[in-house]
């Protein structure tokens, strides 16, 4: 019966649990300030801010990987800091297959949407995208002037691992803050001037963020290996308002599609901006 693996596949299964690898990575990201009110307001405990306050969006894909196969991705981060640990706090998480959403939510507790997810790179120009619900709530674009550092890096990403109680009031069990350990090879990298926009939707509230200035973009290819650990049981009851944001607005489903129309026209215009790069 394939619905019970034998203890040979559970050893498979975990080992690629325990380091998932994402191979020919093709990534477009766009760092940008923010505001220290939007980082207080945003940051689960016990996440804090740091010194500055930062941001960062991503598209990309991924050509092959041992545990979901090839898939387009994004995100929407803004720096943190748990102790003496500084990261990234996903906010937004589109991807392109249901295997890739499924495996990160449950793995990691990563906020991952299906989306239709656009990535292109043609000479210096490269762009992205990320579609949801009848909203380009996400748009990248870099004009690549200058090289950028190549070599091994280790990053951290943070992601809060919870499951709702059955009858809807509370949790299982207390929430885990949850450390992904990004151990990523560039291979190439290009750097320049790069834009931003995040459109509103009811879905993804991206465009509460406000974009005070966009630093730079940045292009690289990589292979990326994750591995992750669990930081700490989170208070429950200071979790729960950061709680809902995985869910679509229930009001907006509930009343279909005519209001994702409406929403795409009156924002069609979105919020973001260029910053040159010498």
């Amino acid at each position: 019966m394939r619905f019970v693996k034998t203890p040979d596949e559970i050893k498979k299964i975990q080992s690629v649990y325990a380091r998932c690898q994402f191979l020919g990575a093709r990534t477009l990201s766009v760092a940008f300030e923010t505001t220290s009110a939007a980082v207080r307001a945003l940051l689960p405990p016990p996440l804090e801010p740091t010194a500055e306050p930062l941001g960062l969006a991503s598209i990309g894909e991924v050509s092959s990987s041992n545990c979901v196969g090839a898939f387009k991705s994004g995100g929407l981060f803004i720096r943190a800091r748990y102790r003496d640990i500084i990261g990234n706090y996903c906010l937004v998480m589109p991807t392109s297959t249901p295997e890739a959403m499924t495996f990160g939510r449950e793995l990691f507790g990563e906020p991952r949407k299906m989306a239709k997810i656009i990535f292109e790179r043609q000479d210096e120009f490269v762009w992205g995208s990320a579609e949801r619900q009848e909203v380009r709530y996400l748009s990248l674009r870099g004009r690549l002037t200058g090289m950028a550092a190549t070599g091994r890096y280790e990053t951290s990403d943070f992601f809060f691992k919870y499951s709702p109680r059955a009858d809807g009031i509370g949790f299982d069990s207390p929430p885990q803050l949850v450390q992904v350990l990004r151990d990523t090879n560039i291979e190439a990298a290009r750097r320049g001037r790069g834009e931003l926009i995040l459109r509103d939707s009811p879905h993804d509230t991206v465009a509460d963020i406000p974009i005070t200035q966009v630093i730079e973009a940045v292009y690289t290819e990589s292979h990326v290996y994750n591995s992750a650990r669990v930081l700490c049981e989170v208070d429950p009851e200071a979790f729960l308002p950061y709680a809902f944001a995985k869910a679509d607005a229930f009001e907006v489903v509930n009343q279909g599609t005519l209001l994702h129309a409406q929403a795409a026209r009156k924002t069609r215009a979105g919020r973001g901006q260029w910053r040159n790069q010498g």
